[in-house]
């Protein structure tokens, strides 16, 4: 019988809460959550320069396409019911979460698991684009 997953995929330039996570991924039949938030770090530019922020930019039509393809994987190979994707677009200070990630399934080792196989493939394959900001420098990368 195929796992049945549920879906939160959304992207913007307002930042969720935990609390609205943890709603969404409320299941009496999953034995394990996890939840990741993404944290812009104060990196070193060139010329010493310092990262004060990171501007995102996406696709949007391909972000939607390309999450719920990594969804329907991780829910086929790890069996996880519930998937929650928020990524912030626009500018993300130092400190600030750009990215929410939360994950419900069975057990615990899958959910784990597919947290990591999730942050890989969306940093691999998800369109979103990142501008690193510093005091006098700035990079796409």
């Amino acid at each position: 019988m195929a796992n049945v997953l549920e879906n939160h995929i959304t992207f913007g330039s307002i930042p969720v809460t935990l609390s609205q996570i943890e709603t969404f991924l409320k299941s009496t039949t999953s034995g394990a959550q996890v939840i990741f938030q993404g944290v812009v770090r104060g990196d070193t530019l060139k010329e010493g320069d310092v990262v004060k922020a990171i501007e995102y930019e996406g696709i949007e039509g391909m972000i939607i396409s390309e999450v719920e393809k990594i969804a329907q994987q991780l829910s086929e190979e790890l069996k996880i019911e519930k998937f929650y994707f928020h990524h912030l677009l626009g500018l993300v200070p130092v400190g600030a979460p750009s990215i929410f990630i939360g994950i419900a399934g069975g057990h615990r080792k899958e959910v784990f698991q597919a947290l990591d196989l999730a942050m890989d493939n969306i940093k691999r394959t998800v369109p979103i684009f990142k501008k690193e900001i510093g005091h006098t420098n700035s990079q796409w990368k």
